[in-house]
């Protein structure tokens, strides 16, 4: 079974160290085929200028804003690598320039990663998210209950599906709370949604309607493209 990248559900407080941050281009094309041509050939030329760990292309199925948009996200090491990007410089204007006429941008945003993500991400991988944003008044113990969570699920036979999740910092959506749930595959995540009525994920999900309030849920397929 085929990696998929790992977010381990630790709460970052302190601001004596870097946290990882991530931001996302949400697209528009008529053509997510092509884009992803585009995305896998510049991906080397746009994301080393910024010191990106990670990117990667997603393509929703379902709970899209509008059809046809897809989503180019960058994961870095710290904030201040994510905020250091200059869509300016001449190498990298000069590959956003060949696919301008094909894709229109409707927002760019910004994320604060609540749980860091793990080594072991590889070009070309491929995996499953489901998505979801939420209001909370007590993020810390949000991801304290994803932990938990994640590990009675992962106790009952979903070893490969992991939780993590990201503060939203920009948009419409600022100050929520974007859980991610990730399987390897859109079918093991389907069957990770099938097992909502087993007893052991009625009792370990209990929590949550108490801690969160749901805003908006969309879930994607998604290929990574660069690796530092």
């Amino acid at each position: 079974m085929k990696k998929i990248l790992l977010i381990i559900s630790t709460f970052l407080v302190s601001s004596a160290f870097a946290a990882p941050a991530m931001n996302v281009f949400t697209i528009n094309t008529a053509d997510p085929m092509g884009y992803m041509e585009w995305a896998r050939a510049s991906a080397p030329i746009t994301n080393p200028p910024s010191n990106t760990a990670s990117a990667g292309v997603c393509l929703p199925s379902g709970g899209s804003e509008e059809f046809g948009d897809m989503y180019f996200y960058s994961l870095y090491d710290s904030h201040a690598d994510s905020l250091s990007g200059n869509y300016y410089d001449p190498e990298v204007a000069a590959e956003i320039a060949k696919i301008a006429d094909k894709r229109t941008v409707s927002s760019i945003d910004h994320y604060s990663a609540l749980t860091p993500v793990a080594e072991g991400v590889e070009v070309g991988m491929t995996y499953a998210n489901y998505n979801i944003n939420v209001y909370t008044k007590n993020p810390q113990r949000y991801i304290q209950e994803i932990a938990a969570y994640q590990a009675t699920a992962q106790a009952n036979g979903f070893e490969d599906v992991t939780l993590g999740a990201f503060l939203i910092n920009t948009g419409d959506y600022t100050g929520q709370v974007m859980a991610v749930i990730q399987a390897p595959t859109s079918v093991r995540l389907g069957e990770f949604l099938d097992a909502r009525n087993e007893a052991w994920n009625i009792d370990a999900s209990e929590k949550f309607p108490k801690l969160r309030k749901l805003k908006r849920g969309f879930m994607m397929t998604c290929e990574v493209v660069y690796v530092r």
